[in-house]
């Protein structure tokens, strides 16, 4: 049989306008997650944690176990005061971050007077001198250091 010699076959496809349309709506999806994104309300730094009364007196206790090692560290001329109070300065910013949910680890001093408790603010503008001053702090510093550190780690609650 012969065919018709009228028709013809059926036209392949042309991607000229699946692939535009591809591209639209791929950046219309962009566009939505970038709203969504920029719009969402940021993380809340209220400085309340969320800690159990367990979980506080664990951190409490590993904190203040930490300073007395440090201070007989000290004590001892095993660690000279400076470095004394470098670590002091760790432990006090570790454990106000983890007991209140701030990020005291990389705040500066002011940055922790302005949006955490008091105390840990004027405990680490304490420190300072001794830490980054010219002169290398004494030992007999250091205790009274120790106990201030004590104290804030020991009343919060």
């Amino acid at each position: 049989m012969d065919a018709d010699p009228i028709y013809l076959a059926p036209a392949d496809y042309s991607v000229t306008r699946p692939v535009p349309g591809g591209f639209i709506i791929f950046g219309l999806i962009l566009w939505a997650v970038a709203i969504w994104l920029l719009t969402r309300r940021p993380d809340p730094e209220d400085g309340h944690g969320s800690l159990p009364p367990a979980a506080l007196l664990k951190l409490r206790r590993d904190a203040l176990r930490r300073i007395d090692e440090i201070d007989t560290a000290v004590r001892g001329d095993k660690m000279p005061a400076r470095r004394g109070h470098h670590e002091l300065s760790k432990v006090v910013r570790g454990f106000v971050s983890k007991a209140s949910g701030l990020k005291a680890e990389t705040m500066t001093a002011s940055d922790l007077r302005e949006r955490g408790p008091a105390h840990p603010a004027t405990l680490i503008e304490e420190f300072y001198p001794r830490q980054f001053g010219a002169t290398e702090a004494d030992a007999s510093s250091f205790s009274g250091s120790a106990a201030a550190a004590r104290d804030v780690v020991g009343g919060w609650s």
